[in-house]
């Protein structure tokens, strides 16, 4: 009977294991060294874009100062001797010496019609500028129009056209100067320090305008398509690899100037990368040759040690399974200590599976009666077990159920699941993974559940996993709303935050900006200036209210409104904000459907949803805004309301993002195109007003938005805001408290302007000092709120002590503060919000003085 193993089992002799040792030693080291060759080649790639993109930033800088030049020296002939040539009907020698100087392909004059007054080069009789690409977009400033190829010169030009002004400003022609690109070509020629470099200049559209080589032939043409290597390293600024024009490999640096047109900077690859591969390839032929050497010593040495073995083998003798094997006296020292341990071995076996049955049945006991569910499965989507609580957590009706469904059917993804045993494969098979996951039950709802155990092998070496599972569905619920809580808390403290200090800069400048008005002239033009200086600051003021719809609710402007009014006077406003191919329609209830609520704060509701329907609409497209009373059950009792809804035809939304659209700073919308607070401003104005908003939304269905507001019933009864008293001058004396040195500077200078003696102060501690120092009482006191140390509240409350009758007004962008909640139901007058303007400031004061006048009287 042949001694020699079977086929299937060659794998597991010494010289196999010998072969697979030196492989394991060998590869690696062939591996590394391909790294190794690998990191050179990319090394010398990297160097190469940064080269090429360093020097196209200097090409960048050369061309533009090229441009720029040009174009100064265009502008200040057009100033110099431009009016001159149009008024006199016919140009000067300068207009040749100019050419001479600029070197430009062509110099001429026209007037404001686009008829050519004269030229340096001979033109066409019925040569006219209106027909030229440039003229059609030219709005009579100095422009740098897009390259051409010129009607009478037949070259490749970029044209400089520099307006001709009368002293008042109008526009009497122009003086056009067209740049040859030839010249543009032999500056990038010279430019370069050594013939490897390729550069290449083109507009955004990738025509060809310079070229450092084969100029005169490339001009014009079109670079061919993008090879698809093309990577974005910083804002305009690209590295790419692929052939030039010629098919010569490159490497390619790429730099979009300040003119919008492209600089390619590109280096030969047998530059860049040949002295890489051939270093590379030397590593690897060396290390070919050692592995090679090893593996004859390795034959060599396995001739010996089977040789040796095979003498031991032959003393050796066969005994019966389950019975020691008998030790001959012969046997070597090393082969005999192996055979007693294996008898050792033998014994213990007996003892082992005793022990295991015992620990068997524990198992089996512990697994039946866990409250957790327990599994094991297989990597290919097979359950070998699985324990009754999980049967109930999943909702099958048996063991048998859920492990004929298996564990590709908990998963919404079976990708998910694959993904998930890669990762955990690769940990190893002792280690112990937890995971938190989105399964389904058998009925296809879904739960999240947090899943723990380790890997082991199974009687095929293949991986099985054992673990427990715990369903944390309304743990993970609680969590994410008090996350949301929390998230919204922050913005709101952030939005505060904002607010208090965005204000005080808000109000410096729009006051100053009305200080400027108040001196200049009515037809000073400076004042158009100050105008948009003024618009600009109402814009952020807006941003700061939106800011604000996070933070604590404001009080000033609350009022009875008809929310049916408010709808039919915005849809005259909204279809210019919607565009002419969006139709917009109302339904509107008869009934009269009145809330009590900010005026300016339900415009906002109304105009933020209707731009999200905009939005989610494109370009054509219907919205409707309907409204209605509807009864609520709100914390058990039920209450009357205004429901407003707003409909729209567009894309409509999944869960994932309804779930997400009222969290503050998310869009959906590309980066600078939203900012994420339409929706979440909508949330907090409701949340102030008691209201709730329901989304009802489908991919493909469209989107209805409907918010219900409180009703006013008969019995809430709204004092009308009190009208504004007319502003007067007066000479009283003001104290004012603010720790915002520009804040104080203005509010001083506008006090000033009406007339009133005024005294500035930097804390409420200095405030105080003044005060006590003072013989006579101050008329008033105007106080910031927020202040270091002693805060415009706190000091109120010294001076209801040390000067009872002197009244406060306090100034803030933000407040925060518990004293108000009762101030501001006591007196709304209290508090003048940041920014305000000049007469904003002297209609306020004014008023306080005379109540606090009034008051005295009365007392």
């Amino acid at each position: 009977m042949s001694s020699k193993p079977p086929r299937d089992s060659q794998r597991h002799t010494l010289r196999g294991q010998l072969v697979v040792l030196c492989a394991a030693l060998a590869v690696p080291l062939l591996l590394l060294q391909i790294w190794w060759g690998y990191h050179d080649y990319q090394g010398a790639r990297e160097e190469a874009w940064a080269d090429a993109l360093a020097f196209a930033d200097a090409v960048d800088v050369m061309v533009w100062q090229f441009v720029d030049q040009s174009g100064d020296l265009l502008r200040s002939s057009a100033e110099r001797s431009g009016l001159e040539w149009v008024s006199n009907g016919e140009c000067s020698e300068d207009l040749e010496s100019l050419h001479g100087v600029l070197h430009f392909d062509n110099v001429l004059v026209m007037e404001a019609d686009g008829s050519i007054l004269c030229s340096v080069a001979p033109v066409p009789p019925d040569a006219d500028a209106r027909d030229w690409p440039w003229y059609q977009d030219w709005a009579g400033e100095f422009t740098l129009a897009a390259p051409v190829q010129a009607d009478f010169t037949d070259s490749w030009v970029v044209p400089l056209v520099s307006p001709i002004r009368a002293e008042s400003g109008e526009l009497r022609g122009a003086l056009v100067g067209t740049l040859p690109l030839m010249e543009l070509s032999r500056l990038l020629g010279e430019f370069r320090p050594d013939e490897d470099r390729l550069i290449t200049l083109s507009t955004a559209d990738s025509v060809i305008i310079a070229r450092s080589l084969d100029a005169e032939s490339s001009l014009g043409r079109r670079l061919p398509p993008s090879s698809g290597s093309d990577r974005l390293v910083a804002p305009g600024r690209w590295v790419a690899e692929g052939p030039d024009l010629n098919g010569i490999p490159r490497t390619w640096g790429q730099v979009r100037t300040d003119l919008g047109w492209m600089v390619y900077v590109g280096l030969p690859d047998a530059v860049v990368l040949g002295p890489a591969l051939s270093e590379a390839a030397a590593h690897v032929g060396g290390t070919l040759a050692v592995v090679l050497l090893g593996l004859l010593l390795a034959a060599w040495s396995y001739v010996r040690i089977v040789r040796a073995l095979r003498e031991l083998a032959d003393r050796a003798k066969a005994t019966e399974e389950g019975i020691a094997i008998a030790v001959p006296p012969e046997t070597p020292q090393e082969i005999a200590e192996v055979m007693e341990q294996l008898n050792e071995t033998l014994k213990g076996r007996s003892r082992a599976e005793s022990a295991e049955r015992t620990v068997r049945r524990r198992y089996e006991s512990l697994f039946d009666n866990a409250v957790f569910g327990i599994y094991i499965s297989t990597a290919d989507g097979r359950f070998l077990q699985v324990n009754p609580a999980l049967v109930e957590m999943l909702g099958y009706e048996s063991e048998e159920a859920l492990l004929d469904a298996g564990p590709l059917a908990l998963y919404p993804d079976p990708e998910m699941r694959r993904k998930l045993i890669e990762s955990t494969l690769a940990t190893g098979e002792t280690a112990t993974t937890t995971h938190e996951l989105e399964w389904l039950k058998a009925d296809g709802t879904p739960i999240v559940v947090r899943v723990g155990g380790h890997v082991r092998s199974g009687p095929q070496d293949e991986p099985v996993f054992e673990m427990i599972v715990q369903d944390i569905t309304e743990e993970r619920r609680t969590e994410d709303q008090l996350r949301q809580t929390q998230k919204m808390e922050a913005i709101g403290q952030l939005a505060g935050g904002v607010a208090h200090d965005f204000n005080n800069i808000l109000t410096v400048i729009s006051g100053n900006v009305e200080l400027l008005e108040d001196d200049l002239p009515e037809e000073d033009p400076l004042r158009a200036d100050l105008d948009q200086i003024a618009k600009a600051t109402q814009r952020a003021s807006s941003l700061t209210r939106r800011l604000l719809t996070f933070s604590r609710p404001s009080r000033e402007g609350v009022r009875v409104v008809d929310v049916n009014e408010v709808v039919s006077e915005l849809s005259r406003m909204l279809v210019p904000l919607i565009g002419e191919t969006v139709t917009l329609t109302t339904e509107l209830s008869e009934a009269p459907c009145k809330v009590v609520i900010d005026p300016g704060e339900l415009e906002q509701l109304v105009v933020n949803l209707v731009l999200n329907a905009r939005d989610a609409i494109g370009d054509h497209g219907e919205i409707e805004i309907g409204s209605g009373l509807e009864s609520r059950e709100v914390d058990a009792v039920v209450h009357e309301g205004v429901m407003l809804w707003v409909t729209d035809d567009g894309i409509g939304m999944d869960q994932a993002t309804q779930r997400r659209i009222f969290e503050p700073f998310f869009t959906t919308k590309p980066m600078g195109e939203g900012t994420g607070l339409g929706l979440a401003s909508v949330y907090g104005i409701l949340q102030r007003v008691g209201g709730e908003v329901d989304v009802d939304s489908e991919p493909g269905r469209g989107t209805t938005m409907r918010i219900w507001i409180p009703a006013l019933l008969d019995t809430e009864i709204i004092a009308p805001p009190a009208p504004p008293l007319d502003v007067a001058r007066g000479d009283e004396t003001i104290l004012v408290v603010e720790d915002d040195e520009l804040v104080r500077a203005f509010v001083g200078r506008a006090l000033r302007v009406g007339g009133f003696d005024v005294h500035l102060t930097a804390s409420g501690t200095e405030a105080l000092e003044y005060l006590r120092n003072r013989t006579d009482p101050v008329d008033l006191v105007l106080s910031d709120v927020v202040m270091p140390g002693l805060s415009g509240p706190e000091l109120a409350e010294r001076l209801a002590i040390e000067a009872p009758h002197t009244p406060v007004l306090f100034m803030s962008g933000y407040i925060d503060n518990p004293f108000f909640d009762e101030e501001l139901q006591k007196n709304p007058e209290s508090l003048l919000r940041k920014p305000f303007t000049l007469h904003e400031l002297q209609d306020r004061v004014r008023r306080t003085l005379d109540r606090g006048a009034q008051a005295t009287t009365a007392g």
